[in-house]
């Protein structure tokens, strides 16, 4: 045998494999993707965008469209959930893997901002070159009802920020009540937003009602943008009641909490870049 082949003893002594970090492949990201592949094809059904391709495509047809790919994406993303969390117990050096975790996280971060500065860039390049850019002439656009789902979505910040030291000071009572109100609140911000979209509808205010006016190119902005953080603030619900399901199963002993810091530092993002768009939708407009 080779002097420079490796032993049993130095195995033991802590030689493992350089990749054994590196997860089993996994399905559920691709069932992610499909469901956020056909979310929008319902949602441009549901505005009647789709109507030349048929009367199959109307508003009923975006509408199931719409659920359908909402539950496949969350089926892929709390499968992917429940792999990661399976897959931790099985690590060779759990320290590298929370922070290889959380680096991955901060990726995601990095990433989600990246679409949403594509939007902000829009909305901030259009406003510049087109004085007409913005809600149609005499419009009431925003008021109390906005400034509430405001306050709600920031108090949340809070909440799960209670929350969050609580369980790291292993006070878990504690910790399930606000991440309890925490999701509470977000559900809420999700229920005024519904709200808010149904009565900008009802009143003609989405692209295809307004036509060829600046207006318009407004209005997708704005279903754009608030319907994309949306979409976001929902998949930080599930996280955060993922979250509340394994503190009721007593899943957190010890130092180890990845899925709690991740939903913290979601619900944060989430939070910040509801402040950028309330500003540049509700104010800059």
């Amino acid at each position: 045998m080779s002097e420079h082949a490796p032993t049993t003893s130095q195995h033991d002594a802590g030689h493992v494999d350089p990749m054994s970090h590196v997860p089993p492949p996994s399905p559920w990201p691709a069932v992610a993707a499909v469901g956020l592949i056909i979310i929008p094809f319902g949602v441009l059904g549901i505005l009647n965008v789709l109507k030349s391709w048929g009367a199959l495509f109307g508003p009923g047809m975006g509408l199931i469209l719409t659920l359908f790919g909402t539950a496949i994406f969350l089926t892929g993303i709390m499968g992917w959930c429940s792999q990661v969390i399976r897959e931790k117990a099985i690590a060779h050096d759990p320290a590298q893997q929370q922070r290889d975790l959380q680096f991955f996280i901060l990726l995601f971060l990095v990433g989600e901002l990246a679409a949403f500065s594509a939007i902000f860039g829009y909305f901030y390049y259009r406003n510049v070159v087109d004085p007409a850019f913005g809600p149609l002439p005499g419009m009431h656009f925003g008021g109390p009802l906005v400034a509430y789902a405001t306050f709600i979505l920031l108090s949340s910040s809070v909440t799960c920020e209670i929350a969050h030291h609580a369980l790291l000071q292993h006070r878990y009572q504690m910790a399930k009540l606000f991440f309890a109100l925490t999701v509470l609140l977000g559900l809420i911000f999700l229920g005024f937003t519904g709200y808010e979209w149904g009565e900008l509808i009802q009143r003609g205010f989405y692209p295809t009602a307004i036509g060829d006016h600046s207006a318009a190119a407004f209005a997708a902005t704005f279903f754009t943008g608030t319907g994309f953080h949306a979409v976001h603030v929902g998949i930080g619900v599930v996280m955060l009641f993922m979250v509340l399901y394994r503190l009721e199963f007593g899943h957190f002993r010890g130092d180890r909490h990845f899925s709690a810091v991740a939903a913290s530092w979601y619900w944060h993002f989430v939070d910040i870049v509801w402040v950028l768009l309330f500003i540049t939708v509700y104010v800059v407009a």
